[in-house]
């Protein structure tokens, strides 16, 4: 067992001494890097809220990952975390840290690294660094039937990634600390979507819409900043029952929407742009409406404040039951959330 331990400390110390890559700070050729997270002018989370019923996750870290890479971007030198944090008069986060750069040209890319859905891939390389987000669950494709059929890969909607970067970071000699001061803006875009509504009642208890956007981008090359246009790929979010603030007086204002996040919409998935919403009524029948999103994105809310308003009304169908309950048409009440503790352990005596 002895021994078994001393070849894993060796093989630990033979994979230290193996690395060629730079630590992220080094007292010498020291400089100071501070990136601040601008959240100002994002539709629908800092500005343009059309429904302020609608609850935003704030955009907000508590670390950084930073990639330092050659000026060609095929090698990564250095890379570490910066977590230092202050805001700045504007109220912007400022997060600061060491680096330890030579004399010379590099890449330089930070993102905010704590997040949950949105995953990073390929970055070996600065052009090929990528973002993308989780794979719902197989299960999910069910919801939807037939109308998941050969659409591809379905994603969750991805957080804001804060992304700074600086392509061409040149440090010459110097004296002292040199201050590096990055913005990082977002990589994703933010809408707001609503569809007007009749028999809300009708819907079971608590159960929301749950919606399928296709002809959406599956990730952003963060370097560059490059979003995927060659495969359209379907976005999953949910829809909730909620009011049109902005109802004209007298008019029914019942809606179903959503705050969601995309990279983005790919230019020429014309033909493949529908939202698929998927509701539950009270007797547990699925009810489905397809509708052409082309036109709706091309409205001047959708192109100018990134508002997809739904220009139609989904009347959803009554519950089907009968007077006396049995049969084959079984009176159904609303579905509700029982909480029970069911104990475990021997059966008492």
């Amino acid at each position: 067992m002895r021994g078994l331990v001393k070849m894993l400390v060796l093989l630990c110390v033979a994979l230290t001494l193996s690395c060629h890559r730079r630590p992220l700070f080094d007292p010498e050729d020291s400089a100071l890097l501070k990136v601040r997270l601008v959240t100002e002018g994002i539709h629908n989370v800092t500005c343009d809220i059309y429904n302020p019923n609608i609850e935003v996750a704030p955009i907000t870290s508590e670390m950084l990952r930073v990639l330092i890479y050659d000026q060609s971007g095929m090698q990564i030198l250095s890379q570490g975390f910066i977590s230092s944090k202050s805001i700045d008069s504007n109220g912007y986060e400022v997060f600061s840290g060491p680096l330890a750069l030579s004399a010379g040209d590099y890449k330089l890319l930070s993102y905010n690294f704590d997040l949950d859905y949105t995953k990073v891939y390929n970055e070996s390389h600065y052009n090929t660094i990528e973002a993308t987000t989780q794979v719902v669950p197989q299960y999910y494709y069910s919801r939807f039937g037939s109308r998941a059929e050969g659409i591809g890969t379905i994603y969750y909607s991805p957080e804001h990634l804060m992304v700074a970067r600086e392509p061409e970071l040149e440090m010459k000699e110097h004296q002292g600390v040199k201050s590096i001061e990055l913005d990082a803006h977002t990589v994703v875009d933010t809408y707001y979507i609503q569809i007007r509504i009749t028999g809300a009642k009708n819907m079971a208890k608590n159960a929301s819409c749950q919606a399928m956007l296709t002809g959406v981008s599956a990730s952003n090359c963060i370097g560059p900043n490059l979003r995927n246009q060659d495969t359209p790929a379907a976005l999953y979010f949910e829809m909730k029952r909620n009011v049109d603030p902005n109802t004209p007086e007298g008019e029914n204002e019942d809606v179903l929407c959503a705050v969601f996040n995309t990279f983005g919409k790919v230019a020429d998935a014309q033909s493949d742009l529908h939202i698929t919403l998927s509701v539950l009524t009270r007797d547990g029948k699925t009810h489905q409406k397809v509708v052409d999103m082309e036109p709706i994105f091309a409205t001047d809310d959708a192109r100018e404040r990134h508002w997809l308003l739904i220009d139609q009304v989904w009347d959803i169908p009554e519950p089907i039951v009968s007077d006396g309950g049995g049969g084959f048409t079984p009176d159904v009440e609303d579905w509700e959330d029982i909480e029970e503790t069911i104990p475990i352990g021997p059966r008492p005596r």
